[in-house]
């Protein structure tokens, strides 16, 4: 999508909203991108980390992404934004109050590795790293997982063949997702939020 084209939609960010909400990726790149320097100048307050803001937009995005239904009814999207990166903020902040005094063990535990960019990598060997991650979830978070990236089924579609709440389901989606995201960065590999729902399907 050319810069024109971005500019012409987010003029009219309700039916953006609209169109997200019936999962258009090409809107939500249009979406992310606008919103993406605001959101990381705002994150960088809180967390005085580049990697830490550039994951805190990346939890914030896939949340909006997992729960992308709710948009069509939003009145001010900059200001839905905030609120889901304020929360993620806070959490990473109370993550970061925990740790203080584990930090000598985390970094023996989580050794640094070597950055390795998506344009260096076998994209057959970042679905390996995929699918090992998918393997290392729990049983319903896995099933889940799979019926939603592989199956394409929407939450409320899993949440009844599961017999769970819709709300279930997303949490399930959004730990799952940062799991792989995870086991992807120990490796060396990190991806946008982008990246990855095109990489997750």
């Amino acid at each position: 999508m050319d810069q024109r084209m971005a500019i012409q939609q987010i003029d009219n960010e309700k039916l953006l909203l609209k169109q997200i909400s019936e999962g258009d990726e090409q809107a939500f790149g249009v979406l992310f991108y606008h919103y993406l320097p605001v959101l990381k100048q705002f994150s960088l307050k809180f967390t005085k980390s580049e990697h830490a803001a550039e994951e805190i937009i990346q939890d914030t995005f896939l949340r909006i992404w997992l729960n992308r239904e709710k948009l069509e009814g939003i009145e001010n999207a900059k200001a839905y934004l905030y609120k889901y990166a304020s929360n993620e903020c806070l959490n990473y902040l109370r993550k970061e109050l925990k740790k203080t005094k584990a930090i000598d063990q985390l970094k023996a535990d989580y050794p640094e590795q070597s950055n390795v960019t998506i344009d260096t990598l076998n994209l057959n060997e970042i679905n390996m790293l995929i699918g090992n991650a998918v393997e290392r979830l729990t049983d319903q978070r896995r099933k889940i997982f799979k019926m939603s990236r592989t199956e394409g089924m929407t939450i409320p579609d899993i949440a009844e063949s599961l017999q769970l709440s819709p709300n279930t389901v997303k949490n399930a989606l959004v730990i799952s997702l940062k799991s792989v995201r995870e086991h992807l960065n120990k490796h060396g590999i990190a991806l946008s939020v982008l990246a990855y729902i095109a990489l997750l399907k």
